[in-house]
């Protein structure tokens, strides 16, 4: 008999404390192939998502811990999918990466940075103990069981760790029935990011103002603005402007990626989508100025089911009776769901996101005779939140209407 394993990627909050690591296992450059597999599979999803929702929100990096997690109980066929599908083909040791990756961004200052990892397990399953071993020791992942019989449902102890581990900012993640005595193992990876800007906006100079839609529409929004030095990139080539907005932990930044014209953004979405398009130059080459900045205000919550998106990225099979997780249990299981659920906030004070070395600028002698350079995103753009120590795309999104702040993508 098939039975299901449930893939959770959410944003959550939990200090990690890695106490074991082997330098030789695992190096800088390791780290790096990681987090360029991130880019990819990044690049990848929002390929598959950019035509299915106008507002859209994801965590490339707890998607790809997530699957990687469960990369690492996969055999044969299965292994060789994800494998492929993750970026992973380059990189012997993936766990090991993620382990020393995991300890490296939450041991910051002057930013909430908080990584966690659960495991839940049906009494009936059996789990190769290596295997839960091994994910608390690289993954740190704790573990609990699913209380099938329980009063307010099964998916209420679930539920209260999301809701406690966020901040009450993801509440009732999982609607019950969405587990069922099918469901062996579910696996959730976490990430809540809290940071301040470097540079404030003022309260008092967010105004309301208009923001033009790819269709020509005019939608009234608040804009938060001021006058400061950015680091930007002006590309002709893919016809877009591309500002870094750092937090007061400079490592960390929101990037703002607004196409030159108004109705642009799906131009430069096929650029992007490109396979071959390296994610990373988009962050390369970046020149100070003195910009005056309008953002808008908002916030985005999006419930995704990627499913589809990993079926069109050549996983499937971990769907199929023929999935091989030999490495997980002797039971023959499948994966059923990979859901996720993110949150993103923008306002005045900084970012907070719940599912990334920026250089201070200071003014010149000629501040006052400089005259800024309007970066207006005032129509369709595309974000990252990203960690620019590791070229780690925490988050990534794509914001063309203010009015949509719910997103369900199925």
């Amino acid at each position: 008999m098939m039975t299901n394993v449930l893939l959770v990627t959410i944003c959550a909050f939990m200090s990690v404390k890695v106490g074991w690591a082997d330098p030789e296992m695992s190096n800088e450059t390791d780290i790096r192939l990681l987090t360029n597999a991130v880019s990819a599979f990044s690049r990848d999803v929002y390929r598959t998502l950019h035509r299915r929702a106008l507002n859209f929100v994801f965590s490339p990096f707890t998607a790809h811990s997530a699957l990687s997690m469960t990369y690492m109980g996969a055999m044969h066929d299965t292994m060789r999918h994800l494998r492929d599908g993750l970026w992973l083909r380059d990189l012997p040791s993936p766990h090991m990466a993620y382990h020393d990756l995991i300890h490296d961004v939450t041991e910051v200052e002057d930013m909430q940075f908080l990584v966690a990892n659960g495991m839940w397990v049906n009494p009936k399953f059996e789990l190769h103990q290596m295997y839960k071993e091994d994910l608390a020791t690289l993954y740190n992942a704790t573990s609990g069981t699913i209380d099938l019989n329980a009063t307010l449902g099964t998916e209420a102890a679930i539920n209260e760790w999301v809701a406690n581990q966020t901040m009450n900012k993801i509440t009732s993640f999982l609607p019950p029935p969405k587990i069922d005595r099918s469901t062996l193992l579910l696996l959730i990876n976490a990430l809540y990011v809290n940071g301040t800007w470097m540079s404030k906006f003022n309260p008092s100079e967010t105004s309301k103002d208009t923001f033009q839609l790819a269709t020509g529409g005019l939608v009234e929004t608040d804009f938060m603005t001021q006058t400061s030095y950015f680091e930007v990139k002006r590309s002709v080539v893919m016809d877009v402007d591309v500002i870094r907005i750092p937090f007061q932990n400079k490592r960390f930044a929101f990037y703002v990626a607004l196409p030159k014209s108004r109705s642009g953004l799906g131009d430069f979405e096929d650029v992007f989508s490109n396979p071959n398009f390296n994610v990373n130059i988009l962050f390369k080459e970046m020149k100070p100025e003195k910009i005056h900045l309008k953002l808008p205000k908002f916030k985005l919550v999006a419930n995704i089911n990627l499913n589809i998106t990993l079926r069109f990225l050549i996983m499937s099979i971990v769907f199929d009776e023929i999935a091989n997780f030999a490495g997980i249990s002797d039971q023959q299981v499948r994966v059923s769901d990979v859901v996720q659920k993110a949150v993103i906030e923008i306002n005045e004070l900084g970012v907070t996101a719940a599912s990334a070395t920026g250089v201070k600028f200071v003014p010149t002698s000629s501040w006052e005779e400089d005259e800024p350079t309007d970066f207006i995103a005032g129509h369709p753009f595309m974000f990252f939140l990203r960690d620019d120590n590791n070229e780690l795309i925490l988050f990534h999104g794509r914001f063309s209407d203010p009015n949509i702040t719910e997103i369900i993508i199925e």
